[in-house]
């Protein structure tokens, strides 16, 4: 298992109540949650879409960033020489980016000016803006994403792990903590936050990678400390269905209190799984298993398309579905009957 990012913390019983739906963790989380930061709140759920179907999601932003990691080392090749070159000529070393104001009309140097500025502000904006995303998913510490499939790989079964982003524990937990506000399921973070990550169609609709919003990232380190605890038995499965995480109390007398929300869609999961299986296979025996994947890429893109997979692009996406199944001789709506609807399926 890798190293726990923070220090074990002896603690009294916890004096601070509960809010309601939460309740004590269970002691079996006991080592995944030391590698959690108390300041936040996590979602833990598992991932029943096929190992296959997480490979083909994953494959995009691997080409992407490898994409932008060429780039970005193509530019440097050819923009740190022109700026060493800039350097020298300041402190006084003339070389070919030397202006010479005296021999230079002022439309030749207005114009040499405004190239030398824009090159600059589009080179801060690929390194600055740009350029830590393939820092982030193939090296950040202490989890990437990289990291976590190297460690992890694809299974048809997989543990996530969510945290929240711009907001935490105090902000959920208001009353619990000592303030005025309202806690638990009382307060308008449970109701605007938490209720909406872990509704069982969005669940059903993306494969975990795609859950990273303005509300959530994805805590990689803990991924792969949940994936490694749960191959050493120290918990099951059926434990972390769907869990919503959060630490009552100071760093002393507080503990870990967990909201158990798998229950409000049993069942949905294996349904949606097995809906995607049966829609591949269908596709397979009519010998148009290419026109699946492209569904898949058509979804995945849609859904990570600014703004969200809203309720009116995923009107739009079942559309262009739509058009691509007919434009490969499928019918939409013979295919759609045959097996039995497309409720559940992810972006339909």
């Amino acid at each position: 298992m890798p190293p726990k990012k923070g220090k074990q913390i002896a603690r009294k019983p916890s004096t601070n109540p509960i809010p309601a739906p939460f309740g004590p963790a269970p002691p079996e989380l006991t080592e995944l949650l030391s590698t959690f930061d108390t300041s936040n709140v996590y979602i833990i759920h598992t991932d029943p879409h096929p190992a296959w179907f997480k490979k083909r999601i994953f494959l995009v932003p691997v080409l992407l960033n490898l994409s932008i990691t060429l780039i970005l080392l193509w530019r440097a090749y050819y923009s740190v020489p022109h700026y060493w070159a800039i350097v020298l000529s300041i402190l006084g070393n003339s070389n070919e980016t030397t202006i010479f104001y005296a021999k230079e009309t002022w439309s030749a140097l207005i114009w040499k000016l405004l190239k030398r500025m824009t090159g600059l502000t589009l080179d801060w904006i690929l390194f600055r803006i740009v350029g830590p995303w393939p820092w982030s998913f193939f090296a950040e510490q202490p989890g990437n994403p990289v990291s976590w499939r190297w460690n992890v790989g694809f299974r048809d079964e997989e543990v996530y792990v969510r945290v929240s982003r711009g907001w935490g524990a105090k902000d959920l937990l208001g009353a619990a903590e000592g303030g005025s506000g309202k806690a638990g399921e009382e307060s308008p973070f449970f109701k605007t936050r938490i209720l909406p990550a872990v509704d069982g169609q969005r669940l059903r609709e993306k494969t975990g990678y795609l859950l990273m919003d303005g509300d959530f990232d994805l805590d990689f380190y803990g991924m792969i400390a949940a994936t490694q605890l749960l191959d050493k038995k120290v918990f099951t499965l059926e434990q972390v269905k769907k869990l919503v995480v959060v630490f009552v109390g100071d760093e002393e007398h507080g503990q870990w209190a967990v909201w158990e929300c798998s229950k409000l869609d049993e069942g949905s999961e294996t349904e949606a799984r097995n809906k995607v299986i049966e829609f591949k296979d269908r596709l397979t025996a009519m010998g148009k298993e290419n026109l699946f994947f492209k569904w898949v890429e058509l979804i995945q893109y849609e859904s990570n398309a600014p703004g969200g997979f809203t309720q009116d692009r995923q009107m739009a996406a079942a559309e262009k579905a739509k058009k691509l199944f007919e434009e490969q001789g499928v019918d939409w709506e013979t295919f759609s009957r045959e097996i039995g609807g497309l409720d559940g399926m992810p972006g339909l």
